[in-house]
């Protein structure tokens, strides 16, 4: 029976505690909501009663909910893959092919944590429908059946102990809290901030007064309140972000309150962004995202966080890792003709393609600089592109298609020749390293295979 499982069928079944557990998060953010609202009004008395009678009709009706969707939700490990079974109207049976398996996630949200308790989810190549979620189980009953997973799907059998890991490296907290500060400063907040800036350097010249200072200092308040909770969330978030090495593949972890593992294997790696902000450039700090075939959805932007905020030559080193030793540095990049500038006045000179025989690069960004790459077997498919503006001066983008998620790949304003050579080549290299990949399966480097650290 899978870890975790209880008698019957050899079928394992959620923690008895799950109902419970969706309740309280669902009370929580309800009578959170409910005490602001009553903060404002003046009969708190009878108001209170009814917000405290509503909050616990909705957390009884949730709890009777998820009763019974934890009495009719089972899973098991077959031969080959997972099931999960659902539902008590609608019947619905998942079963997830072991060896198309992308990622392998352990989420702790605040009040399964409080519980011992944690989410399994379980993501293949597709749409988020492509996903089981076994919300919750014992923390050790997750981490032995993610083992199992893993064992399973990198073709090692069953019964395999969770494979040791080694750390690659840490975020530190003053860097991350750095980097998320500077991150405010864009144009949106600078929108936000014109009106209410300026009614105040209004009212502190004597021009209207302190009914004026008030007006626009209240106006301040939401966007401060805004800027304090992104900052937190993203804080919090991303706390101790930690990147380490195992046998079957990379593995993050973060969060302060709620935590996160992912287990996302090298080889499933579609294409990395290295992405430098303006300023961030004084302290040579860039992040990095990846697309993963089956990280869509509503929590695709922390989901293809590979590292929040890095020197570059650790996030150089890092990428090359994730696609098994490759070295940017060493390839060789060009810059579109002259007459791109055209198309491009001032950010032509940023841009620059190139290739070697493991990945395709591009490189674009004056102010803000972004560096893609996609290995040559992950592309998807090949395109060129040229505008009636473009085409008059005989240019042309290249886009390389990769999976659905944050990198998007294309060399941009190249000579119509040279934008017909890279596709061909493209297309010639991805052939020939899809057919040399062999099976595609789980599987990734020991942690003594190329993995020393940068420098």
């Amino acid at each position: 029976m899978p870890p975790g499982s209880e008698e019957g069928e050899g079928f394992g079944r959620l923690h008895r505690m799950t109902p419970v557990v969706h309740a309280i998060r669902l009370a929580g953010a309800v009578g959170a909501a409910a005490a602001f609202q009553l903060s404002q009004r003046s009969d708190r008395t009878d108001t209170g009663r009814w917000v405290v009678g509503t909050v616990g009709v909705l957390a009884l009706v949730v709890l009777a909910r998820e009763v019974v969707s934890w009495a009719v939700t089972r899973f098991r490990l077959e031969t080959g893959e997972l099931r999960v079974d659902s539902g008590l109207v609608t019947r619905q049976s998942k079963r997830l092919r072991l060896d198309r398996i992308q990622s392998v996630d352990l989420l702790q949200p605040l009040a399964a944590r409080l519980c011992g308790m944690a989410e399994l989810r379980v993501t293949t190549a597709g749409s988020e429908r492509a996903a089981a979620r076994l919300r919750y189980l014992a923390l050790p009953a997750a981490e032995a059946l993610r083992a199992e997973i893993l064992g399973r799907a990198s073709g090692l059998g069953a019964g395999v102990a969770e494979a040791p890991e080694r750390a690659l490296l840490v975020v530190p907290a003053r860097t991350l809290v750095a980097s998320v500060l500077l991150g405010l400063a864009n144009w949106r907040i600078v929108l936000l901030l014109i009106g209410p800036l300026s009614g105040l350097t209004a009212a502190a010249g004597g021009a209207r007064g302190a009914a004026a200072a008030g007006i626009a200092f209240g106006s301040l308040l939401p966007v401060l309140f805004v800027m304090a909770h992104h900052v937190w969330r993203q804080v919090t978030g991303l706390w101790e972000f930690t990147v380490a090495d195992s046998p079957d593949g990379l593995r993050l972890r973060y969060g302060l309150l709620a935590t996160r593992s992912q287990t996302v294997p090298p080889g499933r790696v579609q294409a990395l962004r290295l992405h430098q902000p303006l300023l961030w450039r004084p302290f040579g700090w860039v992040s990095v995202r990846m697309n993963v075939a089956g990280y869509v959805g509503s929590r695709e932007h922390v989901n293809t966080l590979l590292l929040p905020v890095a020197p570059r030559a650790v996030a150089q080193w890092l990428v090359g890792t994730a696609l098994g030793g490759v070295d940017l540095e060493s390839v060789p990049l060009t810059r579109p003709p002259r007459r791109a500038a055209w198309c491009a006045p001032i950010w032509w000179r940023a841009m620059a393609t190139g290739s070697d025989d493991r990945v395709f690069v591009a490189r674009h960004g004056l102010l803000s600089r972004t560096i893609v790459v996609v290995p040559h077997e992950r592309t998807q498919s090949v395109r060129i592109e040229a505008g009636p503006w473009q085409r008059l001066w005989h240019l042309a983008t290249v886009h390389l298609d990769s999976t659905r998620g944050p990198v998007r790949i294309r060399a941009a304003h190249r000579d119509e020749g040279e934008a017909r050579v890279i596709l061909d080549v493209q297309a010639d290299r991805a052939g020939r390293a899809r057919r040399a990949a062999g099976p595609d399966r789980w599987m990734g480097p020991t942690p003594g295979q190329a993995r020393a650290g940068p420098g």
